[in-house]
């Protein structure tokens, strides 16, 4: 059939022939005038080929994520296996299997390039702090003194008789180891001991005094384990970054009857009591009271009270001797918690007789810890030996109860 040069459709010669292609009927006549030519773009086989790119199926998807858990896990536990042991050593009081690969030099590798980047952590933090110290040292110098210069020149010399004066009563009041002042600090440190006393302190201290405390309580924590968590060195850091804490109260001892790894041998532990533990935690002792002197700080050291478990008891008594001693030697203050709480020498018990004949139920239901009144009877003691300002705020809470 012959078909229109431009519509490439079938021409009809009669009427009779288009009724044969009714399907045609109602297309629309296109003039040739309004036809123009449109160039294309035809995509070749091999450019969309190239286009289209191979989906991933959902297997080889979930392998690849878990190929990159594996691996992301495989280098955190290279560069974190010191923490990873400390961390079972102070849980299972025993090593890992971790530490049957100390023999290879990759895995040591791990160890020491973690240590690299603790450092390069540590000393960019120390960079940038000292950097925003002298850019405020700087502007304070420069800017806002040059603003103020005739008000700093007429005030530097009653500045100069203020600091005179608060360091003679700083002086004063180191004489008198517990006098607190409004702007000092108070430092609380421990185990979960502490943690269920501190806050009670702390809230006495800030409403009815105004004053400042830093509670670093960690449960699971002691003298042991420094792997895990180092207290001589927390304790060394805080008194650095807060010049104003006058007193700290530390709170330690249920979590340090276990063998203590052997810094000379991590594959070996000292035991409990020998004559190198006792040494070994005499000597992480004295390094807290050297720190603390060096810094004018009053140390108030809390002894651990009796424990319902007899075993746990007699070691208490031992660390509580222990302790006793050594920081009296170091010329701190020692609290004895027991009779606070009613026991009567070495003997456990969970209540207190008060003097109207009423019973106070001190220690939760582990034998270890206290309860609320447990807490707060420890606390006020604490509290209570505290020479505070002579101007108190709106609330009284000298000698609370």
């Amino acid at each position: 059939m012959q078909t229109s040069k431009y519509r490439r459709l079938p021409t009809y010669h009669s009427h009779n022939q288009k009724k044969k292609y009714t399907q045609f009927e109602q297309m629309p006549v296109v003039s040739v005038k309004t036809v123009t030519t449109v160039p294309m773009v035809v995509a070749s086989d091999e450019e969309s080929e190239s286009k289209i790119q191979p989906s991933k199926s959902n297997k080889q998807q979930f392998r690849y994520v878990l190929l990159s858990l594996i691996l992301a896990a495989g280098l955190s536990l290279w560069l974190m296996q010191d923490s990873v042991e400390n961390y079972y050593q102070q849980t299972y009081h025993k090593n890992s299997i971790l530490s049957k690969l100390k023999q290879y030099s990759w895995w040591q590798a791990g160890a020491k390039a973690a240590l690299v980047l603790n450092s390069g952590i540590s000393w960019l933090n120390q960079n940038i702090t000292s950097a925003n110290h002298n850019v405020t040292t700087s502007f304070n110098q420069h800017v806002a003194d040059a603003e103020k210069n005739k008000t700093t020149i007429t005030q530097k010399p009653q500045l100069t008789v203020q600091q005179n004066l608060q360091q003679t009563a700083k002086q004063d009041s180191i004489k008198s180891s517990f006098t607190l002042g409004a702007k000092d600090e108070v430092f609380f440190a421990g185990d979960s001991l502490m943690q269920g006393v501190a806050p009670h302190i702390q809230k006495w201290l800030s409403e009815g005094y105004g004053i400042k405390s830093i509670n670093l309580a960690k449960q699971s924590t002691g003298l042991t384990y420094p792997g895990f968590f180092n207290w001589p060195e927390t304790i060394a850091r805080t008194l650095n970054d807060n010049p104003r804490i006058k007193i700290m109260v530390i709170f330690l001892g249920p979590n340090d009857p276990w063998d203590i790894p052997d810094p000379h041998n991590g594959t070996r532990f000292i035991s409990f009591a020998s004559a190198r533990w006792e040494s070994m935690y005499r000597s992480r002792i004295q390094t807290i009271m050297d720190t603390a002197r060096q810094h004018q700080v009053t140390v108030l050291w809390l002894t651990p009270p009796d424990m319902r478990r007899h075993k746990l008891n007699q070691q208490m008594v031992y660390l509580r001797q222990l302790t006793t001693d050594e920081v009296m030697r170091n010329h701190g203050f020692v609290v004895d918690t027991r009779a606070m709480l009613g026991s009567n020498g070495d003997e456990y018990t969970d209540t207190l007789m008060q003097p109207n004949g009423k019973k106070i139920k001190t220690r939760s239901a582990d034998g270890i810890h206290f309860t609320i009144s447990g807490q707060k009877i420890i606390a006020r003691d604490i509290f209570n030996r505290f020479i505070l300002p002579a101007q108190p705020n709106k609330n009284d809470y000298s000698n609370v109860h």
